[in-house]
């Protein structure tokens, strides 16, 4: 089977069994929903450094506001 992207939507999975076997279907199904936990897995990771970017950012603004009100004083 040449690695290509499909709708999994349009599968007619009684065809698909048919013509792969249905080991292979699972196998491949099995590859497809770990697949799908790695990338829920790095899109969380994303996430969480985005916000720690931002937090960052943030802190760094603050600390400058800071330092600019101690100079006025």
């Amino acid at each position: 089977m040449n690695p290509k992207i499909i709708n999994l939507t349009q599968l007619n999975m009684e065809k698909v069994i048919r013509e792969y076997g249905e080991e292979e279907v699972i196998r491949l199904m099995n590859m497809i929903i770990e697949n799908n936990k790695k990338m829920l897995e790095l899109q969380k990771m994303i996430v969480m450094l985005m916000e720690k970017e931002e937090k960052k950012k943030q802190d760094q603004r603050r600390r400058q506001k800071d330092r600019e009100q101690r100079r006025r004083e």
